[in-house]
């Protein structure tokens, strides 16, 4: 019971300073429809059946992509939704059936805009959640760089495992696989993350 009321405790702070740090930049919060059509995009959706129109079917959306759409352009410049989220896919590690998720919409922002306004709303979770005080800006990483250096778009920077070239190293190797490849890259992974 007590790990439930940290959780619900923690998730209104985390809200709390979200709309806090938007509200000072003069986003508006607006929320959107939970049942809708159905749409082509992204993930398949929840349905649910209509009692009063026997084989129609509303759904739950993913996200609220067409309503902010309509809503920028009538007008709202600046809106932001803390959205549910639900969405009909298999189980993976990266994916959510049912999630919540921060949808800001804008006119017109330039990008160091967008990264100047998110690490504000992360810096002031960390702050005011659970008392870390973050530098920003935040590091900032390309994605090429992300590519080369962790063979993926979110590297996990806490383990520093990233990947090695050994291209020339290798061009002398007997194996061919090694020998004729156009790149030969690895990663060292230390004795203590090896099983």
């Amino acid at each position: 019971r007590e790990w439930m009321q940290d959780v619900i405790v923690l998730r209104h702070r985390i809200v709390k300073a979200m709309r806090d740090a938007l509200d000072e930049q003069d986003f508006l919060e607006i929320e959107t429809p939970i049942l809708t059509r159905s749409t082509p995009e992204g993930a398949r959706d929840f349905l649910v059946p209509s009692r009063l129109q026997p084989g129609k079917f509303y759904a739950l959306p993913q996200s609220p992509q067409i309503a902010k759409q309509l809503l920028v352009i009538s007008g709202f410049e600046r809106y932001y939704q803390i959205a549910r989220c639900m969405r009909d896919e298999d189980p993976r590690a990266d994916r959510l059936q049912e999630l919540t998720q921060l949808d800001v919409e804008m006119a017109f922002p330039d990008r160091e805009f967008i990264f100047a306004l998110m690490e504000r709303i992360v810096e002031r979770i960390w702050r005011e959640c659970i008392g870390v005080q973050l530098e920003v800006p935040l590091q900032r990483m390309t994605y090429d760089e992300a590519m080369l250096r962790f063979g993926i778009d979110r590297p996990d920077l806490r383990f520093g495992l990233e990947i090695q070239e050994a291209t020339e190293a290798t061009r002398g190797s007997e194996f061919g696989v090694f020998a004729n490849a156009p790149v030969v890259r690895y990663i060292a992974v230390p004795k203590e993350l090896s099983r």
